[in-house]
């Protein structure tokens, strides 16, 4: 019999959850109610929901702002495993909007399946908080019991424990509570608790209350896809949790019961607790498991120990993994190669370069570093980063707790800051071209067109917030020239701009580009002799190279040149093996 393994997807938990709800505004009781309402509502509410009847009782019963609501329901969209690709659709309907009231009719007609948003909504409730915020105002009884899964372990382990790790951990103890809530066990026990203790219940409605209790709807087990992955041994790829639940092969020990159509709860649970395991594209198989790339990577410091694995899996996204680069350079161009997830952690005064598209990205903890990644189909999150510059077009952009970021992008939706430490965050245009950015894009299923960079909302848990975040200036905007895929410029070509940079950014490259020309056509009409072109020369590079010491450009152009040594070196020991 085939082995059966399951995971906690690390993408839903790690991107999909945002502290940016108040945990008493999503209560286990609002959550209850929120099912049942759904339910009471008919085709509006359940099995599906759309966008206008979420958004009525996420304002006006729930007491959320519509930023919230909408963050929620995108974030629902964008990792669900039920109806893939909606968010997509919905881009290319809003971009052919004429009007507001087309707008609205397109989001009006949007749905996403009801327990997912309500599975979202319940990792939300008890990760709303960041720990640190939770250390300041809790005592430390209170943080040995806290069920978040990013908190420090209290000191019992005797190693640090990987976000992974934690996360399972999470599902483990949550799973029982989770399961009652999507089944409407606790709204059931909720109701019973309300009646008179003077009422008692006859043993007909004692049974049927056990019988219920007990039992498990098909949409349940299908609705725990979007938070638990399912993987069958032998077989290369993702599965479907409820098909390889209801399999005649596995039903016996998930509690499948064929005439009822439904599942066992107690069962179903052991079997759920018993196949919990390792993702196959999740970072500890990628760190203990994977195999080592063999991209380029140079460092400046005479000793480094980085790290740069992939996941082994095939058959699923593969995870890249870059971890504790210092003062080095990578690059990366995987014209071909199918979309990955991408976590670059604890990097430092380095430069990256991975031109291919990519599914997720995660950048943790990276101070002085520029990032330049191909198209995101997914959501790039940048968490507790300083002096860092990310330059990559993504569906959704998320920064958390960063501090003097530059983000250049291209996005469809809003980019969205959260956390109270957020501050000095600079959006710009996206900024770079290389030959096949477009077909990536392609691929990715961005447009251009659809670009809303400069429409920043920064959100906390307890609403909108404002004041840390800027748009560039378009007179300090400049290209960035990729060294591995370009060549020089040449007098009087225009560059290459980007796809979706808006006009007056083109402007000013363009003048930017005139003035150059200017100065060129000027000391050339000067008629200077070869000994003041000598001293002009000697100033002109005196000037640039103080300006490449206090910009830190000087460090950038000595890891390009020892890669290039290190590549001629590759080359000659190839030639010299054949």
């Amino acid at each position: 019999m085939a082995e059966v393994q399951l995971w906690v997807r690390p993408e839903v938990m790690e991107l999909g959850v945002l502290p940016i709800l108040p945990p008493d505004k999503i209560s286990i009781e609002m959550l209850s109610r929120l099912l049942q309402y759904s339910r009471d509502l008919g085709e509006r509410g359940y099995p599906h929901i759309n966008y206008e009847t979420w958004k009525h009782i996420a304002v006006k019963k729930m007491g959320l702002s519509v930023e919230c609501s909408m963050v929620v329901f995108f974030s629902c969209l964008l990792f669900s495993k039920l109806r893939p690709g909606r968010d997509r659709e919905l881009e290319a309907s809003l971009a052919s909007a004429a009007s507001q009231k087309e707008r609205d009719e397109v989001m009006g007609g949007v749905e996403v399946w009801t327990m997912e948003l309500i599975i979202l909504l319940y990792l939300h409730r008890v990760t709303s908080a960041h720990p640190r915020a939770i250390a300041r105002q809790a005592s430390l009884q209170t943080l040995t019991t806290d069920p978040w899964p990013n908190s420090n372990a209290s000191g019992t382990t005797a190693r640090k424990q990987l976000l992974e790790e934690k996360h399972a951990g999470f599902v483990r103890e949550a799973l029982p509570e989770l399961l009652s809530l999507l089944a409407g066990h606790l709204q059931i026990e909720d109701t019973e608790k309300k009646k008179k203790s003077s009422e008692k219940r006859t043993p007909r409605e004692l049974l049927c209350f056990m019988k219920s209790a007990g039992v498990l709807s098909v949409d349940v087990v299908k609705s725990l896809g979007f938070v638990i992955g399912t993987s069958v041994q032998g077989d290369k790829g993702e599965h479907d949790l409820l098909s390889v639940a209801m399999d005649t092969n596995n039903c016996y020990r998930s509690g499948y019961l064929s005439k009822k159509n439904a599942f066992q709860k107690g069962l179903f649970e052991q079997w759920l607790l018993r196949g919990l395991d390792w993702a196959p594209h999740g970072e500890w198989l990628c760190v203990r498991r994977g195999c080592r790339q063999s991209w380029p990577v140079v460092s400046l410091t005479p000793q480094f120990h980085h790290r740069l694995v992939a996941s082994p899996s095939p058959g699923y996204h593969r995870l890249m993994y870059i971890c504790e680069l210092v003062d080095g350079l990578t690059a990366h161009m995987g014209d071909e190669a199918a979309p990955c997830d991408l976590k670059v952690r604890r990097c430092s005064k380095s430069n990256i370069y991975i031109l291919q598209p990519v599914r997720n990205a995660v950048i943790h903890k990276c101070h002085d570093t520029r990032v330049v990644l191909g198209p995101v189909s997914g959501r790039i999150r940048l968490s507790e980063c300083r002096n860092t510059v990310v330059v990559c077009a993504a569906r959704s952009v998320v920064i958390a707790d960063c501090r003097g970021v530059i983000v250049h992008t291209l996005t469809p939706q809003r980019p969205l800051l959260v956390g109270g430490r957020t501050q000095g965050v600079t959006l710009a245009p996206l900024n770079i071209h290389y030959p096949k950015l477009k077909h990536h894009m392609i691929k990715a299923q961005l447009q251009s067109h659809i670009n809303m960079w400069n429409r920043p909302l920064h959100l906390g848990s307890e609403g909108v917030l404002g004041g840390t975040c800027e748009v560039m200036n378009p007179e300090d905007f400049q290209l960035l020239v990729i060294p591995f895929t370009q060549t020089p410029p040449i007098d009087g070509r225009p560059p290459l701009l980007p796809p979706g940079l808006p006009h007056e950014f083109a402007k000013s490259v363009e003048e930017a580009g005139k003035c150059v020309s200017s100065f060129r056509a000027e000391v050339r009409d000067a008629e200077l002799s070869p000994e003041q072109r000598a001293i002009l020369q000697k100033a002109i590079d005196a000037k640039f190279k103080a300006w490449l010491r206090d910009t830190g450009k000087q460090r950038e152009l000595d890891q390009l040149e020892k890669l290039a040594l290190t590549l001629k070196y590759e080359r000659v020991a190839k030639t010299t093996a054949i």
